[in-house]
C-alpha cells in the first residue's frame, strides 16, 4: 500500500512555517494521520484492500479496489472509522491533561465538524450517500448527491469571500472540495457503465 501526502497540503504547511506555527502544524498533521489510521483500520476489519491511502486537509482519502462491490455496511464502518478516530482523540484530550491540550481539543473538533457534514467526498456525505442509495438507484443516488454536494460547497465559497481575507483558508479548502467533486461528476458516466455491466452480470447469474 502507498502512502502520500497531497499537494495542496504543502503551501498550508509552508504557511503555518512562516507563521510560527510549527506547533500547530505538528498537531494537525499527526491528527489528520490518526484519523486516517481510523479509516485504514476499519477498512482491514471489514476485509477491504487498500491499494493507496493520500492525506487530504480535510482527512484523507483511500483507493479500495472494487469499493462499490463491498456490502453497506462495510462501507459505512469505512466511512465512521475516520470520525470515531478523531472522537476518541478528542476523549483522550479532554480527560488526561497536557500542555496544548485544548489546542488539540479544538483541532479535533474542527475535525469532527467539518468531517460530518453531508457532503462528498467528506465522511458525513460518503455515509448519507451509501444510507440512500439502493442496487438500484447506486448511480442516481450518488449523482443527485454530487450536484447536492456542489451546490452546497459553490454557496459556501460565495458566503466565505465576504469574510476575506481572515477566512482565506476555508475558502481554499471549499474550492478545493468543489473541484474534486467536479471531476468525479464529469467521469460519472464510467461509474453508470460499471453498474449497468454488473447488473446484466447478475441477470445472466440469474438466469442459470
Amino acid at each position: 500500500m502507498k502512502y502520500r501526502l497531497h499537494p495542496i497540503l504543502l503551501p498550508f504547511f509552508l504557511m503555518l512555517m512562516v507563521t510560527g506555527g510549527i506547533s500547530m502544524y505538528a498537531i494537525i498533521f499527526i491528527s489528520l494521520l490518526i484519523h486516517e489510521m481510523g479509516h485504514l483500520i476499519a477498512a482491514k476489519l471489514m476485509g477491504l484492500r487498500v491499494r493507496s491511502c493520500t492525506i487530504m486537509p480535510y482527512g484523507g482519502e483511500l483507493v479500495i479496489p472494487n469499493r462499490h462491490q463491498a456490502t453497506k455496511k462495510a462501507r459505512l464502518i469505512v466511512a465512521f472509522g475516520g470520525p470515531l478516530a478523531t472522537f476518541a482523540l478528542l476523549l483522550g484530550a479532554s480527560f488526561i491533561p497536557f500542555p496544548g491540550d485544548e489546542v488539540v481539543i479544538r483541532i479535533q473538533v474542527a475535525l469532527l465538524v467539518l468531517n460530518l457534514l453531508p457532503i462528498l467526498p467528506l465522511d458525513g456525505g460518503q455515509a448519507l450517500c451509501v444510507l440512500l442509495e439502493t442496487n438500484d438507484s447506486r448511480y442516481a443516488t450518488r449523482s443527485l448527491f454530487l450536484l447536492h454536494s456542489m451546490a452546497l460547497l459553490s454557496v459556501a465559497t460565495l458566503l466565505l469571500t465576504y469574510g476575506l481575507p481572515e477566512t482565506l483558508p476555508y475558502v481554499c479548502l471549499a474550492l478545493f472540495l468543489l473541484f474534486q467533486n467536479i471531476s468525479v461528476f464529469r467521469f460519472r458516466k464510467y461509474e453508470r457503465a460499471y453498474a449497468e455491466l454488473k447488473k446484466s452480470v447478475d441477470v445472466t447469474m440469474n438466469t442459470w
